[in-house]
């Protein structure tokens, strides 16, 4: 902190007391930023470092991940500038703010594979800085190929996705890598997507039986497990079998956008109870208009014109009568909505963030996708 600069009205504790207080959301997202200029004013760098890795988990696990790719890049100059940063009495846990520095760049890296605006580059550029900065600090590259093998899964690339997953394994665990239950789910998704649901099953025994368990929230590893055998089901069209997963995550569901996959419910629901895919659209349109992550707004997108697709095929009458709002693009005063025109919007949405991405991966594994939901 600069003694030159008064501090009279400037107490980080009770700015972070005062927004731990406030929901989810926009106002606490506003909250943060406000802290990160106070802090900033003070030029209190123990403090400047740790509000914005709060925004970063803020924005993570309760918003669309946009916020924290704007400000990682900031959190990177002022460490560099000041590599013996010491934590706050909020963060003491790490060894100092480049520990817990190291321990939120993860997030980063998975965002990488959100967000086609980051040019693929810029994604490699980080990687290596991660690598580099692990390395220097003493940790392994165990957290390395695992999000590797995340970026290169997601984006298409299949041989070198396999790579980084067995390389992920070779290596041991030390004090960055995510806790046994986050990576023991991975494992399981890993040879889910594999078709190898044996091996999954014996490998989430302890994470179905809560043995095993994830520190964010008691029930976190087990819901991730819920979410990825959902989404199993999804990906062959078994949608008796994930409706039994889509009901066990509405019933434990948390705050955690992780685990509000409404859109994901609003799919499995359009085969098997009509009536309650239709009211979750309702629900929940906006908040999927409003998302900022285009791997979201893809999925999102894809799903609503699944459901829209099957709502024509088993409705005689066309229109839909639906609460929307101005926001919408294609907004009716009467609130009366051809299914066709609706579909039509949702899907052409779906491909135009399919093809960037592709065009940012150099694959067509996102337009692929949407092939396969149509098929």
């Amino acid at each position: 902190m600069n003694p030159d600069r008064p501090a009279v009205f400037y107490n980080p504790e009770n700015m972070k007391d005062a927004y731990d207080e406030m929901e989810h959301g926009h106002s606490k997202i506003a909250a943060i930023r406000s802290a990160i200029a106070a802090a900033d004013a003070q030029a209190d760098t123990p403090y400047r470092i740790f509000f914005r890795l709060q925004l970063c988990r803020e924005s993570v696990f309760y918003g669309d991940g946009l916020d924290m790719m704007v400000i990682f890049p900031e959190i990177l100059a002022i460490i560099d500038q000041y590599p013996d940063t010491p934590t706050t009495v909020f963060n003491s846990e790490y060894i100092d703010s480049m520990d817990h520095i190291l321990w939120v760049y993860k997030w980063l890296l998975e965002e990488c594979e959100n967000f086609y605006q980051v040019p693929m580059a810029d994604c490699q550029k980080f990687f290596e800085d991660f690598k580099k900065r692990s390395l220097a600090y003493g940790y392994n590259l165990r957290p390395y190929y695992y999000y590797r093998y995340s970026f290169y899964e997601e984006t298409g690339q299949e041989e070198a996705a396999e790579e980084a997953f067995h390389k992920f394994m070779e290596i041991p665990r030390d004090g960055n890598s995510d806790c046994e239950a986050c990576e023991c789910n991975s494992i399981v998704n890993f040879y889910l997507k594999r078709g190898d649901s044996e091996r999954a099953a014996e490998l989430a025994r302890e994470i179905e039986n809560l043995t095993l368990t994830c520190g964010h929230g008691g029930r976190g590893a087990w819901l991730r497990l819920k979410k990825h055998y959902m989404e199993y089901y999804l990906n062959r069209k078994d949608f008796a079998e994930a409706e039994k997963y889509c009901r066990v995550m509405e019933r434990y569901m948390t705050e955690d956008s992780e685990y509000q996959r409404w859109d994901d419910f609003l799919y499995c629901y359009a085969h098997t109870n009509m009536g309650k895919a239709l009211k979750i659209y309702k629900e929940h349109w906006k908040e999927w208009q409003e998302n900022r992550a285009p791997s979201e707004i893809f999925s999102m997108s894809k799903n609503i014109a699944c459901f829209l697709k099957k709502l024509l095929k088993e409705r005689t009458n066309k229109t839909i009568r639906l609460p929307l709002d101005a926001s919408f693009p294609l907004y009716q005063e009467s609130e009366r909505y051809r299914l066709d025109a609706l579909y039509d919007y949702y899907y052409g949405r779906a491909l135009e963030v399919a093809r960037r991405f592709d065009a940012r991966n150099g694959t067509d594994c996102y337009c692929r996708r949407l092939e396969r939901a149509f098929a």
